[in-house]
């Protein structure tokens, strides 16, 4: 109780002292990848967003963030009830919802040295399988009764590396790349048990 109470009260610090925190808008390039001991899938997308760094103790952040994805999921191989079924492809919306601890080692020549890690939170906005692949209509599938239906929520944890840059007097150019690991399985059918990991590299500032 004593722990929470003091991160609690950092946090309302953090946000009663708007110089002390900076906001940050990023945009990258996502590559996907789905397995399972029933299915395989993979794709590519990308994400763009918004992220707000409040300091707390020497070059450690907590880094809250808003992001939208968007995903293609290609040449999938699902086993459903002991058949093989090959579909084309899956368009994934989503909001990801990140809470990142961040420490930063500054370098020469104002150059700064980035290591995030810590969960995150998926919603779906909405999947779709526009060529009306087998047994998945041209529609949202998100929490339908369909052999290939998605879940809309879902926990990820990651970690990345970054390095970022001044630029002019306030702000700062970065990039990033880094990896996530999905723990809720894809699917709503629970005999198509699999996870998502995530790559992704992208650029972004901070002002």
């Amino acid at each position: 109780m004593k722990r929470f109470v003091i991160l609690l009260s950092v946090l309302i610090l953090a946000f009663s002292n708007p110089m002390a925190a900076q906001v940050s808008a990023g945009a990258g390039y996502l590559k996907t990848h789905v397995s399972g001991e029933n299915d395989t899938c993979s794709g590519d997308g990308f994400y763009m967003g918004l992220s707000y760094r409040i300091p707390l103790i020497g070059s450690f952040s907590l880094a809250p963030g808003l992001y939208f994805t968007r995903i293609e999921e290609s040449g999938g191989a699902f086993v459903f009830d002991d058949t093989v079924i090959y579909s084309d492809y899956f368009i994934e919306k989503a909001l990801v919802v990140p809470l990142n601890l961040q420490w930063s080692v500054d370098f020469p020549y104002g150059i700064r040295g980035l290591i995030h890690a810590g969960p995150s939170v998926q919603y779906g906005l909405q999947c779709q399988s526009p060529s009306g692949s087998y047994n998945v209509p041209d529609k949202d599938i998100y929490d339908e009764d369909y052999g290939f239906a998605h879940r809309r929520w879902n926990v990820l944890a990651g970690a990345g590396l970054g390095l970022s840059f001044p630029f002019k007097a306030t702000s700062r150019l970065f990039v990033t790349a880094g990896w996530d690991y999905g723990f809720v399985n894809l699917f709503v059918n629970p005999n198509l048990n699999s996870n998502r990991s995530l790559w992704k590299v992208g650029l972004g500032l901070e002002f």
